[in-house]
């Protein structure tokens, strides 16, 4: 479960949910205008035809339920349709 409260609940842009095309797959996404990279759950990740690339760092990555993620793992060249508008994306 994800809340907004304060001055983000009165600012209804900053997450969005919905469904779109990612790299041509169907997938339902949280879009947060304030966040500095874009994430995939492993198990669409895999779904993905390309291949991952590793970077030169470890990213550990907490969740709202408190889970931490590492992953050196990102998904280059993949594209986001919306409304007809191809996107490119680097999906960790």
């Amino acid at each position: 479960m994800f809340s907004l409260e304060g001055a983000e609940a009165e600012n209804p842009t900053c997450v969005v949910t919905g469904t779109i095309l990612v790299s041509n797959l169907y997938a339902h996404v949280l879009f947060d205008s304030g966040a500095i990279h874009s994430f995939v759950n492993p198990e669409f990740a895999k779904k993905l035809s390309d291949k991952p690339n590793e970077m030169d760092i470890l990213l550990h990555v907490s969740t709202l339920l408190g889970s931490i993620y590492r992953t050196n793992v990102v998904f280059k060249n993949c594209t986001l349709n919306m409304e007809g508008r191809i996107i490119p994306a680097h999906l960790v």
